[in-house]
């Protein structure tokens, strides 16, 4: 500070006390604790000087603490004298603790204190304290309130270490940190003690346990909101390009509203009025700088946090006869007059992905393809549809939705699957809302626990099942008080227009891992082998989803049995049974080696069996497996396009819905060229700088973010040679 700045800081009468104020200014000057910078006219405190103030100060506390005084370093980082009445009144206004006995444990914490003689008190170790005093004394309940949240400084460092091996960023760690805190809370204060029990112990797995009081999990975009009357701040667009920036920069407003997956549904459809009059060069050029903004080469702060581009290849009539939003937000005419426009930029956007794919695969965005069977009756279409396929075999890029040509479904990349059955509008039911949250059941554990006595598994599961209903009852009460605040802006949408997205028509999506362990546990059978072990597999999804009917009419929560991506749960459950039941209990994927549960797909990708065979057994469990599901498809390098196309028609007709194709890739850090396969070097370079990319459940991913037991079992994985048709 400057010299007048110190003296109004001491609250010193600049004509009064100059004297004395010189005086002392210049002794800590001659003595080197404090320096003059003559350029600023500033004073500053040396390296000795702050040496001497910190011995000065622990000389204090040291004869403050042998008088029987206690100093505090607090959460504010201030140091403040020691009063027992502050302990009161944090357990007042925290925990809810009666006066009366706030006072009598705040009265013991000090005896404790004092009598400890420690130089170094802080907030947190007063908390442990008085902590501890609530445990001896049965009050459990306030304890749980007065908990305080953080993370343990050696796993701070180990979080830190492990970002730097993934090559993940800064804000990675800050998220994880976050995350950490915001889990503990949820546990703590938000879920029924029951759940919360249910989650540490491993009988389910509560995902995005942070955003579980925040944020819904995914949305289903509807541009037609945004292209009439945009974001505030942003005018309504005019042009493709301006269409375009305004879905980009909708995707990214919105990632703070979603812990997970965003999907565009319709995109194509919807942009067709922009399009009109346009020549295919310029079309093309508008949707390749759009997907370069948003191509990610790794992954966000949570991986499941992507975008979904779907396309369609023929408007449906129920689509076609909706009024077209246009330029400047006007209704110009209907979308089925728009078909050879939609055509145009559902082409381009397949050749954007091909372009901004052409030196690896994307982590984000996902391209989603819906297939329907008049769409193969059109040349063009099946021209988009051939490419389509081709960027399948060279990157594992798109998905595909398997759909009759009426039928009013949507699919996001993760395998969420929303139709018109919840209130019979499908504008409603599967746009401008999405799902609100997955809780995923150990079937394993059930099957453990109930040893191969059938009328137990299934009294225990519907159990289960029952103490998820809880769990859904919780986020929603908890997201509907986020988006009247609103911490949700955009979600909340304009107050006068009413809400964007439709929070009573999300799913609550209950979904399991490893089905195909719990089933070979109970009946020693496996599915993939003996008829009578997958129709039990089908019994317990079909007992579920009549349970969750019925839990739905009662509580009017939109309740669905899924299959989910389950990456982390995948791990954490396994370990904890392992630990419980011993490995020799456990139900291995595989003969030998690490061992998992399965997510997705239904049949382990380790397990050797037909194509064909896995198709159908696919097919049956999708079609019982109604709020989501998604069959994988391993195939060799020398696959062609046209094999998987005719592939990807068989699969249809077999009454498989979502499918996608995926093989795995080795990428060069050096020269930027990328392999099918797993490879010990780089092909063009001969460099060893590789990241090897591949599929754990969903999306495609670098291999040091997979569960480590399915990282160590992807040799496993079977691979299938589709060469050309026959």
């Amino acid at each position: 500070m400057q010299y007048t700045e110190i003296m109004f800081q001491l609250k010193l009468d600049p004509v009064r006390d100059a004297g004395k104020f010189v005086y002392h200014l210049k002794s800590l000057t001659d003595t080197g604790l404090v320096t003059l910078d003559k350029k600023s006219k500033r004073y500053e405190t040396t390296e000795l000087g702050l040496m001497i103030v910190s011995f000065a100060r622990d000389l204090d506390e040291y004869v403050n603490v042998k008088r029987g005084k206690l100093y505090v370093r607090t959460s504010r980082l201030a140091i403040e004298e020691f009063h027992r009445n502050k302990i009161a009144r944090s357990l007042v206004v925290e925990a809810g603790v009666p006066q009366e006995i706030a006072e009598e444990i705040a009265a013991e914490a000090e005896d404790r204190l004092v009598r400890l003689k420690t130089v170094y008190l802080t907030a947190p170790l007063i908390r442990e304290f008085v902590n501890a005093i609530l445990i001896e004394k049965k009050l459990e309940e306030y304890r749980h309130k007065l908990a305080r949240l953080g993370m343990p400084v050696y796993d701070v460092a180990q979080l830190i270490r492990m970002a730097g091996e993934r090559d993940l960023s800064a804000e990675y760690v800050n998220r994880a940190s976050a995350k950490s805190v915001l889990s503990e809370y949820v546990l703590l204060n938000c879920l029924p003690h029951k759940l919360a029990d249910a989650h540490l112990s491993g009988s389910i797995h509560i995902p995005n346990l942070e955003s579980w009081i925040l944020t819904p999990n995914e949305v289903i975009h509807d541009l037609r909101y945004f292209l009439s009357k945009s974001i505030p701040g942003t005018p309504v667009p005019d042009s493709l390009e301006a269409a375009l920036g305004l879905v980009s920069h909708l995707l990214g407003v919105v990632s703070a509203e979603v812990s997970g997956e965003q999907t565009v549904e319709f995109f194509n459809t919807f942009l067709s009025p922009y399009a009109r009059g346009r020549s295919a060069g310029d079309t093309a050029r508008a949707l390749y700088y759009f997907l370069s903004s948003l191509r990610r080469e790794t992954p966000p702060s949570t991986p499941q946090a992507g975008i979904g581009i779907v396309v369609e290849l023929s408007t449906p009539e129920f689509l076609a006869k909706e009024e077209a939003i246009g330029p400047n937000g006007k209704v110009t005419a209907r979308y089925g007059d728009f078909a050879e426009e939609a055509l145009q930029l559902a082409e381009s956007t397949v050749e954007g992905f091909r372009s901004i794919s052409s030196s690896r695969p994307p982590i984000v965005p996902h391209l989603i393809v819906k297939v329907r069977p008049k769409a193969l009756l059109n040349s063009r279409a099946r021209r988009i549809l051939e490419s389509a396929h081709e960027l399948a075999a060279q990157r594992s890029v798109p998905f595909f939705e398997l759909l009759a040509d009426e039928e009013k479904t949507g699919y996001s990349a993760t395998g969420l699957r929303l139709d018109g059955d919840w209130t019979g509008h499908w504008d409603a039911d599967c746009i401008r809302t999405g799902s609100m949250d997955t809780i995923f059941v150990n079937l394993p554990r059930v099957a453990y626990e109930t040893k191969r006595n059938e009328e137990k598994f299934l009294a225990l599961l519907k159990e289960t099942v029952t103490l998820t209903v809880e769990g859904f009852k919780v986020k929603k009460k908890f997201i509907n008080e986020r988006l009247k605040q609103p911490l949700l802006p955009i979600l909340a949408g304009d107050r006068g227009a009413g809400a964007y997205f439709y929070e009573k028509n999300a799913s609550y999506n209950l979904s399991f891992i490893g089905l195909n362990e719990a089933v070979e546990a109970h009946t020693g059978l496996r599915i993939d082998k003996d008829k009578a072990a997958a129709d039990f597999a089908l019994r317990i999804l079909q007992d579920t989803s009549k349970q969750l009917r019925a839990a739905s009419e009662e509580t009017e929560i939109r309740m669905t049995v899924s299959q989910r991506p389950g990456d982390e749960a995948v791990d954490r459950l396994t370990e904890l049974d392992i630990e419980q039941y011993g490995r020799a209990v456990i139900v291995p994927n595989g003969v030998r080696g690490p061992v998992y549960y399965t997510d997705m797909p239904t049949i382990p990708l380790s397990t050797r069996l037909p194509l064909e065979n896995r198709i159908n057994l696919e097919g049956r469990f999708q079609a019982a497996t109604p709020g989501g599901h998604l069959n994988v498809i391993c195939v060799s390098a020398d696959s062609t396009f046209e094999a998987l196309l005719k592939l990807t028609e068989r699969a249809q007709e077999s009454g498989c819905k979502f499918l996608t194709y995926s093989s795995n890739y080795t990428a060069c850090g050096m020269c930027n060229q990328t392999d099918i396969g797993i490879n010990p070097k780089c092909s063009k370079c001969g460099s060893d700088k590789l990241t090897y990319l591949g599929r754990s459940s969903y999306g495609l991913l670098p291999f040091s973010l997979w569960p480590e037991t399915k990282r160590k079992n992807v040799d496993r994985r079977m691979t299938y040679p589709v060469g050309s048709p026959a």
